[in-house]
């Protein structure tokens, strides 16, 4: 039997839209907030594997206006390795420098169409509003309920870093970055200079029936970066973004697809139909979903590749939902996959899943079998 047991308890003058742990710290975490501040906290830990309190760190003011919430937060990756540099692996299997020197920092967006971008200066990493640099991106005056930044390459194969915003327009907000040639942007980012903006321009509209409120990059190819989104219109969407956008796949999921996470990402080499002498690929995701009134569903979205270099194409694409979770009575807004394994527990065993819910307030725990 599976528990949950409190170890401790913060509590806070204002609600907790958004919490991310650090991708250079797993020790620390930042949350959004209803008073439009980003507050940042670190866990103790008693023994190697056991924290034992949350410590406040500093709470940073994001938004002239403390009535504007703070929706959704996205940590700054750390930037792409170049040759020869020690690897670090992150989220996707993608390989980062672990170096101290370069820019951290976070996005943050707001109930008013803002998206904020806050970045440290190294040698400095001091989180406070008047160490850290500040880039606005406005926008229409909507919410915007997500947003996460992406590394790629263009056609060229020069590195940009891009950051995908989704809006309760149904617009997918995209803004790109880049230096002067991969050198350029990495000695930009030990130099804490951000990345120059390069682009802007929201897709989307016409393919979202409402708000867009997930946002997953999958990866870069042929210029073209393929993401998975979700929309409280029901729908998960395999998207496709070029400077514009085209649907590769949907499924309708029977509630509003408020989060997505990504529970394990396998790429295999397949016998090309079209070709048989020539082998293709195939790219496969598990992915958890929460929603919203429909409870938490696991899918699997899969690719179906040319070789190597080869573009996405209309019609490659899958998308499976292999268990679902209906237990919940009310919004499904948040949901995780547990990572750590008991003794005995295999790959093949039942996936241990934590979901909750709002109005209810909800956390169930649950085993799903793919």
């Amino acid at each position: 039997m599976h528990l949950i047991t409190q170890i401790h308890k913060t509590l806070l003058p204002h609600a907790v839209f958004d919490l991310h742990f650090s991708p250079r710290d797993q020790s620390q975490f930042a949350i959004a907030t209803s008073a439009a501040s980003v507050s940042l906290y670190r866990l103790e830990y008693s023994s190697p594997k056991a924290p034992s309190s949350i410590v406040h760190l500093t709470t940073i003011p994001v938004h002239e206006d403390p009535s504007i919430p703070a929706l959704y937060l996205s940590w700054l990756p750390p930037p792409p390795l170049l040759a020869g540099d020690k690897r670090v692996k992150h989220s996707h299997g993608r390989d980062h420098s672990p170096s101290q020197l370069s820019t951290d920092g976070f996005a943050v967006s707001f109930s008013d169409g803002r998206v904020s971008i806050f970045h440290t200066n190294p040698p400095s990493h001091d989180f406070s509003k008047e160490s850290m640099t500040e880039i606005v991106l406005p926008g229409e005056p909507i919410e915007v309920w997500f947003t996460t930044f992406h590394y790629g390459r263009s056609l060229s194969g020069e590195e940009h870093l891009t950051l995908f915003s989704g809006d309760d327009f149904g617009g997918l907000r995209v803004h790109e970055f880049a230096g002067d040639g991969d050198e350029g942007s990495r000695m930009l980012w030990d130099d804490g200079q951000f990345p120059a903006q390069t682009m802007e321009v929201t897709v989307g509209r016409k393919h979202y029936g409402a708000g867009v409120t997930a946002i997953l990059p999958l990866f870069t190819e042929g210029g073209e970066t393929v993401l998975l989104t979700g929309s409280y219109d029901e729908y998960l969407r395999v998207y496709k973004f070029t400077g514009r956008g085209s649907v590769l796949a949907e499924e309708r999921l029977g509630g509003g697809v408020w989060r997505l996470k990504i529970i394990r990402e396998v790429e295999d080499e397949i016998l090309a139909l079209e070709w048989p002498s020539r082998t293709g690929r195939s790219r496969s995701y598990l992915v958890l979903a929460s929603c919203m009134h429909a409870g938490g569903r696991i899918v699997r979205v899969t690719c179906s590749l040319g070789s190597e270099g080869d573009a996405p194409r209309v019609g490659s694409w899958s998308i499976e939902t292999l268990a679902q979770f209906t237990e919940h009575e009310s919004m499904n807004y948040a949901s995780d996959i547990w990572r750590g394994r008991e003794e005995g527990e295999t790959q093949g065993d039942p996936l241990l899943c934590v979901s909750s819910s709002f109005y209810d307030k909800r956390v169930c725990i649950w085993k799903a079998k793919v």
